[in-house]
């Protein structure tokens, strides 16, 4: 069973379904495959039966939480459910880069700090790295891009159709310059899940495709990226 603090988080759900939310966008992170009751059961060790997992999921999903597309079928997270996830990572406070890695960065940037792009292209294979995700920035009217091969290694790319979208969206300069460019809160980090993107390319990745869109967005505006890279 998960030891975690989520008393804070939202209100409209119990702190056992908060639990067994958890469970299951961590599986789903792991697998990209509808979750079912056995199998979350047997890999959490979870102190429920299998009919009272089904009855806790039924209620996520009329509270909006999970999604399930066929009757037979188990679920998956939807845009609410991760967002809640979000939430919940938030709460729990971002660990700070440890200080080797952080000395290794600053070197490298330093070292290149004499030519934007440069810095730019270090920065991003630097991000793509640490995440052991694929990395994206719009400047300007550039694209860059670091660690795409990444991909590969995210269970739902390892369908072609899948894969082909995702690449064929990141090569929408429209798209990205227009969901990269959203009149945000002035916060460092913006977090966009599907739909919040605005622009309905992203929409199935509220259901069962996020985090194959650089597992979260991470969203900054790109005059704060370039004050952050040249400080």
């Amino acid at each position: 069973m998960l030891v975690i603090n989520i008393g804070k988080l939202d209100k409209d759900i119990t702190a056992r379904q908060k639990e067994l939310l958890l469970s299951i966008i961590k599986e789903f992170i792991e697998t990209a495959e509808a979750v079912g009751s056995i199998s979350l059961q047997n890999k959490f060790k979870l102190k429920l039966s299998t009919a009272t997992i089904r009855n806790e999921m039924a209620e996520l999903v009329a509270h909006g939480y999970l999604y399930q597309k066929h009757l037979s079928s188990g679920r998956i997270p939807t845009t609410k459910g991760w967002r809640f996830f979000v939430d919940y990572l938030k709460s729990q406070g971002i660990s700070e880069i440890d200080e080797k890695t952080k000395e290794r960065i600053q070197n490298a940037l330093l070292k290149n700090s004499d030519s934007f792009e440069r810095l730019i292209r270090k920065s991003l294979n630097f991000l793509s790295e640490i995440s052991e995700n694929a990395a994206v920035a719009l400047i300007g009217n550039e694209l860059y891009y670091a660690g795409l091969s990444e991909l590969v290694n995210i269970p739902e790319f390892r369908d072609t159709d899948s894969m082909k979208r995702i690449l064929s969206i990141l090569e929408d300069y429209s798209a990205l310059s227009e969901m990269m460019n959203k009149d945000l809160p002035d916060d460092d980090i913006q977090i966009l899940i599907g739909e919040e993107t605005g622009n309905e390319i992203f929409d199935d990745y509220t259901l069962n495709k996020l985090l194959l869109l650089f597992q979260l967005i991470l969203m900054m505006h790109k005059d704060k990226l370039q004050r952050m890279l040249v400080r």
